[in-house]
């Protein structure tokens, strides 16, 4: 039965290789306190075609007759727009998101955060945005990842495909 053979060995090296590249990336673990459910990376400025349905997260912003009202204009950027949970039943104090990205033109890895004295129970957007010269300098994001902290300890992840290939 040499084809039952070649079967165990494909399956066996499919464990193996699940066991060595971890989970899939982008994917939550099970019992974080804080998941990253949603990240979007926009670039600025935004297309008026791709505005017909804004984000939950921005209503201080609009789009009227080709300029954007309620913000300093917008010339170029990056903004990116983070979901995350406080999944516990109590406020969580002194909280960390961490946003970790590569510029695509120079390579570099640039880290921003943001940081929460009293984050309650339930469901938020974060909004990170990458201007000006540091905007220059990265054009693209080439790959990210979002952590949320509490001191040293990781409340939730989430990363992009292309993080795990670095």
């Amino acid at each position: 039965m040499p084809g039952v053979k070649q079967v165990r060995i494909m399956l066996s090296l499919a464990s193996l290789m699940t066991l060595l590249v971890g989970e899939a990336p982008g994917r939550e673990e099970a019992g974080q306190l804080c998941p990253v459910a949603k990240v979007n990376v926009s670039y600025l400025p935004r297309s008026e075609k791709l505005i017909l349905h804004p984000p939950a997260y921005g209503n201080a912003q609009m789009y009227i007759g080709g300029r954007y009202i309620g913000e300093e204009a917008v010339t170029q950027g990056i903004e990116v727009a983070v979901l995350w949970r406080n999944s516990g039943d109590l406020p969580l104090q002194n909280v960390t998101l961490r946003l970790e990205y590569q510029q695509s033109t120079t390579g570099a890895i640039r880290t921003m955060e943001q940081r929460l004295s009293d984050v309650k129970p339930g469901g938020r957007w974060t909004i990170f945005r990458i201007r000006g010269g540091e905007y220059a300098d990265t054009v693209h994001i080439a790959a990210w990842r979002i952590s949320v902290l509490s001191g040293n300890q990781v409340l939730g992840r989430k990363q992009s495909v292309m993080w795990a290939r670095r």
